[in-house]
């Protein structure tokens, strides 16, 4: 879809259900624009949207509770999750919005957390990852975990340019530069069967991903060749569908 970059807010669905002004969100919100784009995926079941819980650090236009634990005496940000009852009210759509934070400060992990693993080892019907610097990608896998057998989870990589030190003009390239690097790469899984539904065979050095982001700029040539390897031996086996 690189070609047709320039032309992507013309050919996402024009009806907006998530507006900017209906959120307190910063510039760049990985959170905000996956969230937006879910929406537009959901459109046809908007019906269900009344039993709808938050848990997300922002306020949202939808019946919802903004969620944060006194902790120490900070404020501790859980990842921002969005759990959809589906038609038959047994099984629902569990969406983790992953911005890496912690307690209010966004991790420095490369590593991604097992969430999908976990949900396809708890029976899952459907298992999947996404970005929302992959809009096309993040709106299939929404609208096939709303339709699915069973209940399902997609975990959604949400860049943060406040956490992460980046210019929030950066948080689509940012997202892109995590999927071609393959630190996060994108799948699903069906009846525990991997399948990468984007693959990048001729993929980025992942210090291209690291050197974008001033979390990062303490890693230098050992760590980065260890990250490297790491993560090129995790790839292969998940194109082997394994993990």
């Amino acid at each position: 879809m690189d070609k047709y970059g320039l032309y992507v807010p013309q050919l996402l669905p024009f009806k907006e259900h998530f507006l900017p002004q209906a959120h307190r969100a910063c510039m760049g919100c990985g959170v905000a624009l996956g969230v937006r784009h879910t929406y537009k995926a959901l459109e046809e079941h908007r019906g269900w949207m009344d039993r709808t819980r938050w848990d997300i650090p922002f306020s949202i236009p939808f019946p919802g509770n903004l969620v944060r634990d006194r902790k120490g005496g900070g404020d501790e940000v859980r990842p921002a999750l969005l759990s959809i009852a589906k038609q038959d009210d047994s099984s629902s759509l569990l969406l983790c919005f992953d911005n890496e934070a912690v307690e209010g400060k966004a991790t420095p992990a490369i590593f991604k957390k097992m969430f999908p693993a976990a949900a396809v080892a708890r029976g899952f019907g459907y298992v999947a990852t996404a970005c929302p610097s992959y809009p096309f990608d993040l709106i299939d896998k929404v609208m096939r975990g709303m339709t699915s057998e069973g209940s399902s989870y997609i975990h959604i990589l949400s860049p943060c340019p406040v956490g992460w030190d980046y210019e929030s003009e950066m948080s689509v390239t940012i997202g892109r530069l995590a999927v071609e690097s393959t630190i996060f790469p994108l799948y699903e899984v069906v009846a525990g069967s991997y399948r990468l539904t984007i693959d990048h065979p001729g993929k980025r050095p992942v210090e291209q991903y690291l050197s974008a982001q001033k979390r990062f700029k303490h890693f230098k040539g050992k760590e980065i060749r260890e990250i490297q390897a790491a993560v090129d031996t995790a790839y292969a086996r998940l194109r082997q569908g394994k993990v």
